[in-house]
């Protein structure tokens, strides 16, 4: 395998981890307010990222690639408000798709194998996007209307464990 596609491969793999922390943070603090329908929701982003991680990982080993694991950065821990979390998660899951966009770019041409696995997750990342701005224009819309937030709450604390995953992260 190409050594920069390598590199990526490996550095998505851990940033798939770091985002999972991520949104830990942000359960612990939706969780801090109470709002246990986001709690329980980003719970499961969480799950579904550490997923991701070890599709990466089954998928460099499956190949004949050792992952390299690095240190996960402290995540932020305070917002401003449940849409302030929704927002930075957004925000967060754009930088994911563009990250995987360009190993497929890399990929492309280069090493099939790669590419053809990278594809799921290009796939998940529409979705991902997709999930995350209906959410935060759901709350834009009730602004500080706490009655249509709980609302939200409940229907996002109905969310089932992630079961879509990438092949060879079983």
């Amino acid at each position: 395998m190409d050594k920069k596609i390598l590199d990526l491969i490996n550095e998505q793999m851990n940033f798939e981890f770091e985002s999972a922390y991520i949104y830990k943070a942000m359960a612990a603090y939706t969780d801090d307010l109470d709002l246990e329908g986001f709690t329980i929701w980003m719970d499961q982003q969480v799950s579904e990222e550490l997923i991701h991680g070890e599709g990466m990982k089954n998928f460099l080993q499956s190949v004949g690639y050792k992952p390299v694991y690095k240190a996960v950065p402290e995540p932020r821990a305070d917002y401003a408000s449940v849409l302030d979390v929704m927002k930075a998660a957004l925000e967060h899951e754009k930088e994911v798709s563009r990250r995987i966009n360009n190993i497929a770019k890399e990929a492309n041409g280069v090493d099939e194998r790669v590419r053809s696995f990278i594809q799921w997750y290009i796939d998940e990342q529409v979705e991902e996007e997709e999930t995350f701005n209906k959410i935060v224009t759901r709350l834009e819309r009730v602004g500080d209307d706490w009655h249509s937030i709980y609302i939200l709450d409940t229907e996002l604390g109905k969310r089932p464990a992630p079961t879509n995953t990438p092949a060879n992260a079983q």
